[in-house]
């Protein structure tokens, strides 16, 4: 049962059995929708900006601008041992469902795979009628904003001065202390990547997984082909996991982390990790990756494929809906983002 209160914050939406809350910006879910279209302008400005930064003619994805690799004929298989409360609409024990796969360098500004960064990957589930279902996560488990607001400002202040004076300008708009937080979290995560086979990604934000909020991840598979020496090429991540799609399927590891409690598994701040300790991972299905030569012609069109599909985690059945500040924004910024790219580009 989901019940109605207002709180100091916003209006509050509580699930009485489960004791998780949805709080919103400005009073009201209409309230708050006026908010995020006003932030995704401002993303829109950032899109821009990196446009110019890039040489491009045309702009890209606001974030995750370059595909590193792109597949079409990937496979999500549920485990026969699904719990049963996790059997929800295309989540039932033994299905088997067709799968695209984007994976990602983090950055709004094409760069060289080597560079320090964070990963993400999107798959795109194919559901009965022609529906989709799609599932985001990138390569650190927390994102640096708690919120929203606080996502779009950071990046505003990050690329309208010198890198010296950030710090100061961070402490300017936020304090001290979330400063250095969010300066040490975007430190953590952007490291070099050895190989998106052995990455692990993260939703880190909650989404509603039948009547129950969960964060997801991806964890690799213990059974992954093995490749002899690491690249170092411009495009090495995709050199590398083409190196193993030639001796074999890449397996990943689909796994659920359920609400616990307000403190430990908050739904409104995307800063607090959920502690493996406090919520331990459910590995629910398998997402395989079959064996392909990437460099063929099949790989190519499957890359060219991927790079015009826009993403989406608002792309969902109700039942697995986005959940909190930060997701609930995507929704507006993602969809505002990607049609500037794809109208520009297909011009």
């Amino acid at each position: 049962m989901v019940v109605f209160s207002k709180a100091q914050t916003g209006e509050c939406i509580m699930s009485k059995a489960k004791g998780w809350t949805e709080i919103f910006d400005g009073g009201s879910p209409e309230a708050e929708r006026k908010i995020f279209l006003a932030l995704a302008e401002d993303m829109l400005r950032i899109q821009e900006a990196n446009r110019q930064k890039a040489g491009a003619s045309a702009p890209r994805r606001t974030l995750h601008a370059k595909l590193v690799a792109g597949f079409t004929d990937a496979t999500l298989k549920i485990d026969h041992t699904l719990p049963d409360d996790f059997a929800v609409s295309w989540c039932q024990p033994g299905a088997s469902l067709s799968a695209i796969v984007r994976f990602s360098n983090a950055s709004g500004v094409p760069q060289q795979d080597t560079s320090p960064d964070m990963r993400g990957v999107a798959i795109r589930l194919a559901l009965p009628e022609g529906k989709i279902h799609d599932l985001l996560m990138t390569s650190f488990p927390v994102s640096h904003a708690r919120n929203a607001s606080q996502f779009v400002k950071f990046a505003l202040i990050a690329m309208s001065g010198e890198r010296e004076t950030m710090l100061s300008r961070l402490t300017e708009t936020f304090g001290e202390e979330e400063a250095l937080r969010m300066l040490a979290n975007i430190r953590q995560g952007l490291r070099p990547c050895a190989s998106l086979a052995l990455e692990r990604f993260w939703s880190r934000g909650a989404f509603l997984w039948g009547s129950e909020p969960v964060r997801f991840e991806l964890r690799p598979a213990s059974n992954i082909p093995e490749v002899s020496a690491a690249l170092t090429e411009p495009d090495a991540l995709r050199d590398e996991l083409a190196e193993r799609l030639k001796k074999g399927d890449v397996y990943y590891r689909l796994a659920l982390q359920r609400f616990v409690n307000e403190t430990d598994t908050p739904i409104e701040d995307a800063a607090i990790e959920w502690k493996e300790d406090v919520s331990p991972p459910i590995e629910v299905a398998t997402l395989i990756i079959p064996q392909q030569d990437l460099t063929g012609e099949n790989g190519k069109l499957q890359f060219a494929e991927v790079d015009q599909l826009a993403f989406n985690p608002w792309n969902a059945p109700a039942a697995f809906r986005p959940l909190g500040n930060l997701n609930r924004a995507r929704g507006e910024v993602y969809g505002k983002s990607a049609s500037r790219w794809l109208s520009q580009n297909q011009s």
